[in-house]
């Protein structure tokens, strides 16, 4: 697109990226006429990949069981937004167990009358 004599804000706006990313990797580009994605970048991961399977493991195990079961089996401070991060992950979703039981069709039309 550069080379077609787009603009970096065109460009950007196309790819869904910041001007700032599209101009570093035009940079690179021109120079080594190559370009690699920078490791590092983001915030570093709070558990192994042994702690990430552990927990998905747990939730496919029993998919009631609660946050506070998984850190403690886990065996390291693990936050529940990162519990919830590795099931997403994995394509999971946490379940919670009924607090009660629903009322059935009968249960709730002799509640109505």
């Amino acid at each position: 697109m550069k080379t077609a004599g787009w603009s970096t804000r065109r460009v950007a706006g196309e790819v869904d990226r910041s001007e700032c990313a599209v101009r570093t990797c035009w940079e690179q580009w021109t120079q080594d006429g190559t370009y690699v994605q920078r490791n590092g970048s983001g915030a570093t991961r709070k558990s192994t990949r042994r702690e990430d399977r552990r927990i998905v493991w747990q939730a496919l195990v029993d998919p009631t069981v609660t946050h506070s079961t998984t850190q403690s089996d886990v065996g390291v401070p693990v936050v529940p937004q990162t519990i919830s991060r590795r099931l997403a992950e994995a394509n999971l979703q946490s379940k919670r167990p009924f607090r009660v039981l629903p009322l059935t069709p009968k249960h709730r039309r002799l509640r109505l009358q």
